[in-house]
């Protein structure tokens, strides 16, 4: 019996978990198309689970320790090569059409496209802590701004309008 499952000793022969074990491997390196679609995922675990004779949850966790692997050793080369895919991607190709070219999650693919093309603002971070909201709540207290409500809803305030 193989630890990290969630079957118990009656719900699956050895040989049924190995086989339920080998056709996750299988699907994953194969880049299935379950992988890129919600619906036929649902429907071909349930298929395989009652073909193989393992409960659908024991094959969710098999399939999912075996993604797990597969990401592991494949990220580094999908990482190393983002610039073609960001210029696939800025000459027209979706980043689903991508990640089934890499076998690689179309989500991950995204960020990693994301990551190269959005220009995002850097963050800057006040020395002590909260100045920048005091600096406001005084703004308002000072220009009259107050209208008798009490400070904690102006800085409340101030600071959801420099959020945004």
């Amino acid at each position: 019996r193989r630890a990290n499952t969630n079957m118990s000793c009656d719900e699956c022969s050895s040989e049924s978990y190995d086989k339920a074990e080998a056709w996750c491997r299988e699907a994953v390196s194969a880049g299935h198309d379950m992988l890129f679609s919600t619906d036929l995922f649902s429907a071909e675990m349930t298929r395989v689970s009652k073909e193989i004779g393992v409960s659908v949850q024991a094959l969710n966790s098999l399939f999912r320790n075996a993604h797990v692997t597969h990401m592991k050793r494949t990220s580094h080369s999908v990482r190393n090569q983002t610039m073609r895919h960001v210029k696939s991607y800025l000459n027209g190709t979706s980043i689903l059409k991508l990640a089934k070219k890499c076998n690689y999650p179309p989500a991950m693919m995204a960020r990693f496209i994301v990551e190269n093309v959005a220009v995002l603002p850097t963050r800057q971070q006040p020395s002590t802590g909260n100045n920048g909201n005091i600096h406001q709540e005084q703004q308002l207290n000072v220009s009259g701004k107050n209208n008798g409500k009490s400070t904690a809803n102006n800085t409340t305030k101030a600071s959801a309008s420099t959020r945004k």
